[in-house]
């Protein structure tokens, strides 16, 4: 059967499409009669509009794009969640684009699937968009995909989580910046295991391409040197986020004999790998070294051991955001995010 349409609707209620798109996002502007017969052909023919139906005549669709680059990353779903729990309760829907530019395709196939995923955004008529992974992430941004961004937050509001690039590249009232600050979790983390009389420390996990792993390295090393640790033959291992990477990292340390008495993972994935390639590679035992991660997921709560982890708090990220987006699309003006997070230690048993 064919798909009714704003156009079947226009015509056998003898209007304008424009009419039935007020109908539609209830503008007083039509009159009552016009209005009840609309509603009554809509029922009948059990007609869904479109957000673009919706959008006609208001410009507004209420639909959100939100860009991620790995939604089994649990730092994105988790976020996702909140972003989404938030925003459906305010009358918005969100719609998910996930580029899977975080696994392992070649750098010319990343730029254009992200180059392509913001198009295609635009062509859809979005009020907004969030961008929370991806290439946005990198130290350098390849220039093709940062032409797109530009074209995108110059027709709509962009909220973007990733590098200090962005902000200095872009300059445009349509784009709100947040740059969730790493310095203090990872010192948190790290003078707690100084505390614990951890020496001799090994960083494992990120991608020395986004700004996230250097941050947090930048951290890590920081705070060593401010305890007074040597950190010119430091050994840093920056493979990716996942726990096969932190497989990987301990394959690599066992193999390579590095000395170590304390291991700082970026995440807790990689802090789970890293512990099963010890216990299948090697004689050692979890209690003989320290291991910290620099991010907590809430499925590690189930980890044995549970690991030594820094909470930031993605579920109240996640509303700060969400509260931003909609004050700027129903005040018409852009808000920029504060954020107040303190993140928390999360004592585990691996150190």
């Amino acid at each position: 059967m064919k798909k009714i349409t704003i156009k079947d609707i226009a015509k056998l209620a003898n209007v304008s499409v424009s009419t039935v798109s007020r109908v539609i996002n209830n503008d007083a502007g039509v009159a009552a009669e016009t209005q009840a017969r609309i509603e009554r052909i809509i029922k009948q023919k059990n007609y869904q509009p479109s957000m673009i139906a919706r959008g006609m005549v208001s410009q507004k669709t209420r639909m959100i794009a939100v860009i991620v680059s790995d939604i089994t990353n649990p730092y994105f779903h988790e976020l996702v969640a909140a972003l989404e729990k938030k925003l459906l309760n305010s009358g918005y829907s969100l719609s998910l684009f996930d580029s899977q530019t975080a696994l392992k395709l070649d750098a010319k196939n990343g730029v254009s699937v992200e180059v392509e995923t913001i198009n295609r955004i635009r062509e859809n008529h979005f009020d907004a968009t969030i961008i929370l992974g991806g290439l946005v992430d990198r130290i350098s941004i390849p220039s093709p995909y940062l032409e797109a961004l530009k074209n995108l937050v110059n027709e709509m509001p962009t909220i973007v989580i990733g590098s200090i690039a962005v902000k200095n590249l872009i300059h445009s009232e349509n784009l709100i910046y947040l740059n969730r600050d790493q310095s203090i979790p990872i010192k948190l983390l790290i003078n707690y295991m100084l505390r614990k009389k951890y020496q001799n420390f090994i960083f494992i996990g990120g991608n020395d391409s986004a700004w996230i792993t250097k941050m947090r390295t930048d951290a890590f090393k920081e705070t060593l040197v401010n305890n007074h640790i040597d950190v010119k033959n430091l050994t840093i291992l920056n493979n990716n986020f996942y726990a096969e990477d932190g497989y990987n990292a301990a394959k690599y340390i066992i193999e390579n004999q590095i000395d170590f008495d304390a291991v700082v993972a970026i995440n807790d994935r990689v802090a789970s790998g890293f512990l099963r390639g010890i216990r299948d590679l090697s004689n050692r035992e979890f209690l003989d070294f320290g291991l910290g991660s620099c991010e907590f997921f809430e499925e590690s709560r189930f980890n044995i051991p549970r690991i030594t982890s820094v909470d930031h708090n993605i579920a109240l990220l996640g509303s700060t955001i969400s509260n931003s987006l909609i004050r700027s699309l129903e005040g018409l003006t852009i808000q920029p995010i504060t954020l107040d997070i303190t993140p928390r230690l999360v004592i585990g048993e691996t150190c």
